[in-house]
């Protein structure tokens, strides 16, 4: 939460979170199937409980913090009204429980469903038509697929299928193109070299991942290319 709280304060667009359920069906937010690495405790989160969960602390930078687990409910909470929320969506079983979450807090303007399959996308899209999905996909072929099966709002690309022509394609459907700075292009912005941004924003994309928000959105100031919300 508390760096919800400093992208928030920067100024950023969106903040990414990854969902999975406990074992007793709550919604909370943790990246890897295990807290082993992010936390003091260890164990599959679908096998702990949320009591279980709760009394775990965060890691940062291999240091124990104070920060707890939160939950789905609290972070919607928390950025509302303040920054959008992809949903990193890390187990189809929670989808439903997810979109009842969203709807719940009123955020479904401000959350991106960030989904890995076609159908799953169509299935957000007719479950509430104003849930905003962002799809991945690994190929030109798929994004043809994609929006054939569903209307959706973002289309994540990989360097592998990142054209001009592709990037024009995703934006005439009415859709943002997303690609990862994450890696070789975060690196090296932090190094010293924010022009090597220009790698993910070349052909046009406008989502950009970034673990280097503060570098980035500096760098599109500078060069004319960002809008304050």
């Amino acid at each position: 939460m508390a760096a919800f709280g400093k992208a928030i304060d920067m100024g950023i667009d969106i903040i990414e979170l990854d969902v999975r359920c406990t074992k007793d069906g709550v919604l909370v937010l943790m990246h890897d199937k295990t807290v082993d690495r992010t936390t003091d405790g260890k164990g599959l989160v679908k096998d702990l409980t949320f009591e279980e969960i709760r009394r775990l602390r965060l890691k940062h930078k291999g240091q124990l913090t104070k920060e707890k687990i939160p939950t789905l409910e609290e972070a919607l909470l928390f950025a509302k009204g303040k920054i959008m929320i992809d949903l990193d969506i890390k187990t189809a079983d929670c989808i439903q429980a997810i979109m009842n979450t969203v709807e719940k807090t009123g955020m479904e303007s401000s959350c991106l469903f960030f989904v890995y399959e076609a159908a799953h996308a169509k299935a957000i899209k007719e479950e509430n038509a104003a849930f905003k999905v962002l799809a991945r996909t690994h190929s030109e072929a798929e994004i043809d697929t994609l929006f054939s099966t569903a209307r959706v709002e973002a289309v994540h690309i990989d360097d592998d299928h990142h054209t001009a022509a592709v990037v024009e394609k995703i934006r005439k459907h009415g859709a943002h193109a997303w690609i990862n700075a994450l890696g070789e292009v975060d690196r090296k912005a932090a190094a010293g070299d924010p022009a090597a941004f220009e790698q993910v924003l070349q052909h046009g994309a406008n989502i950009i991942q970034t673990d280097q928000p503060g570098l980035l959105k500096e760098y599109l100031v500078r060069t004319k290319r960002y809008h304050e919300r």
